[in-house]
């Protein structure tokens, strides 16, 4: 079986027209020798296909984790380093648990739970299938180089990050609040709309200033 047919079978995507994105990232791991290929040559060109049938969940199950963990090194690790997989799955226990979507996917609790169980336990990801949470997966939905633990990750700090602004616009520090300002994006929600509320108001602290600095000279 051929990996985009063997992505059609688990998954029923088809990567030529759905991701090629999704092919390049099984790809990858067939490179660093977590998913296990042989080759049939032709006379121009040779036809990749899975070792054997075990192949289907090691392919499976890399998927569902590359969808959180971006880097096929960190994919393979999670098999291999069975410390590195508790602390992985803790990670997704705190980062997932509770949602009912992330970045517009929707997430089935239950299944995240299962997830979470199945890392924590002892079980073979070479030999036993991992839960699928994802209504879609995210390499698909999101087709580009962002894994949903980096999205997850960006957008928890850009909130811990508004929070310290919002202090510091509430205690009228308006120098502070617009150094916070300079390392967020326009298109956090309504952080265009702060950031020139907080030029207003330092312009106008900054004219009051000029102005008592004005009248001490009389």
């Amino acid at each position: 079986m051929t990996i985009p047919d063997a992505i059609y079978k688990l998954f029923g995507i088809k990567v030529a027209k759905d991701s090629q994105f999704l092919k390049n990232k099984a790809n990858s791991l067939v490179r660093n020798g977590l998913i296990k290929t042989v080759q049939e040559k032709h006379v121009q060109r040779a036809t990749v296909y899975l070792a054997d049938r075990d192949q289907l969940t090691v392919l499976h199950n890399a998927l569902i984790i590359n969808a959180i963990y971006l880097d096929p090194k960190d994919v393979k690790k999670i098999f291999d380093d069975r410390a590195y997989r508790d602390e992985c799955s803790q990670t997704i226990k705190a980062l997932l648990t509770g949602m009912n979507s992330v970045m517009g996917i929707a997430l089935q609790n239950k299944l995240v739970q299962d997830l979470v169980d199945t890392l924590s336990s002892a079980a073979s990801l070479y030999e036993i299938k991992l839960p699928n949470p994802f209504s879609k997966l995210p390499q698909v939905a999101m087709d580009d180089n962002t894994g949903i633990l980096n999205a997850l990750l960006v957008q928890s700090s850009t909130l811990a990050s508004t929070d310290t602004i919002l202090m510091a616009y509430l205690q009228s520090d308006w120098d502070n609040a617009q150094q916070l300002c300079e390392h967020i994006d326009d298109s956090v929600l309504g952080m265009k709309e702060l950031k020139q509320s907080i030029a207003s108001q330092l312009e106008e602290a900054r004219g009051f200033d000029d102005l008592l600095d004005q009248m001490k000279n009389f």
